[in-house]
């Protein structure tokens, strides 16, 4: 069985020079191991301006280096097809969108080997009759966390996938978010830049670190609550974790995000008299409260301009409710204690 390889291409930037290949490697591809770099140097999969070279060649600034990505470590471990209902929100010959929930994991990884949204893709009629080879990633063009609910874009061909990730890599591709974070930005928009890499404290961690890649998010304030505020949310990049982390750095976490701060923990630092209202926020998302809104795209194949757009499901609605539900109920009280 063929399984067609992930492509990924970097360009060095200065103070990346002089790096070894596969180091510099593994720390552009977060979710990869450096022993899965070096499998594709030894096959031939890692090239700089189209040469392939060693793992031991070091980089010089300016230069672009490719990779021929096989995962997961196993090559001939291709995902099961199986039945697991998806909410399809287009479909058409070269590319599918669809409305990911809560919970699921994009693509099979240690510990989820099934129940993926690859897994669902695979035993989905609609995506049956595509020309992509069965993979661990078939035309997977971007990824959402686990916990992360919304729109995802699926290729269903080779060029249809080659093409939206050159308008991923080009920042044509525009994904917009929803995010619950505690407590209030200063201004009514705002844009993070901090450099983002993995914690030096904890590898399974982002943080925003002189080491990392550039990354830019850009937030506006949709609504402001007692303890927390509702915003939209555009990438301008796509780092692992970005929202999360750019928010956590600027004191914000999501709400319910524990990993980075807005879980339990946050709990601490609020008003005691508003520390009830705080536990109910962060038991009734459950998860970072993080949505993956608005889609906007140049079809790979027509040209044609496509946006889409999906509310967020009940638990993250549930919180906004229980967010507008208290303001509404503390300034009723205060109108009473007035009279």
């Amino acid at each position: 069985m063929t399984i067609i390889p992930e492509h990924h291409s970097f360009k060095v930037a200065p103070q990346d020079a002089g790096e070894r290949v596969d180091i510099f490697l593994t720390r552009c591809l977060p979710d990869s191991s450096r022993a899965q770099v070096q499998r594709a140097a030894q096959a031939g999969g890692v090239r700089i301006e189209g040469v392939p070279v060693k793992v031991s060649h070091r980089v010089e600034a300016g230069e672009t280096v490719e990779i021929d990505l096989i995962r997961p470590d196993d090559p001939g471990a291709v995902p099961e097809p199986e039945d697991i209902a998806l909410d399809i929100v287009h479909c058409d010959d070269s590319i599918i969108v669809v409305n990911k929930p809560p919970g699921m994991v994009v693509h099979p990884a240690i510990g989820h080997r099934s129940g993926t949204l690859v897994n669902a893709l695979l035993g989905c009629d609609a995506f049956a009759g595509g020309r992509l080879a069965p993979s661990d990633r078939p035309g997977i063009v971007h990824r959402l966390d686990k916990d992360t609910s919304g729109l995802i874009i699926v290729a269903r061909t080779e060029l249809a996938h080659r093409r939206l990730a050159d308008q991923l890599k080009e920042r044509s591709l525009r994904r917009v978010y929803w995010a619950v974070i505690w407590g209030h930005l200063r201004a009514e928009m705002a844009a993070f830049e901090g450099a983002i890499g993995r914690s030096s404290s904890d590898r399974k961690r982002m943080a925003v670190t002189p080491s990392g890649r550039a990354a830019k998010t850009s937030a506006q304030v949709l609504e402001r609550f007692a303890l927390a505020s509702l915003l939209e949310v555009s990438l301008e990049t796509g780092r692992t974790h970005q929202i999360r982390v750019h928010l956590s750095h600027a004191g914000h976490p999501l709400v319910g995000d524990a990993v980075y701060g807005g879980g339990d923990s946050h709990l601490k630092g609020i008003d005691p008299a508003l520390r009830l209202l705080g536990r109910r926020m962060v038991e009734q998302i459950g998860r970072p409260a993080l949505h993956a809104r608005e889609l906007a795209l140049i079809h790979p194949i027509t040209g044609d301009a496509l946006e889409f757009r999906v509310d967020p499901p009940r638990d993250f609605l549930g919180l906004v409710d229980l967010c507008r539900d208290s303001d509404r109920s503390d300034q009723a009280h205060l109108v009473r204690s007035r009279k």
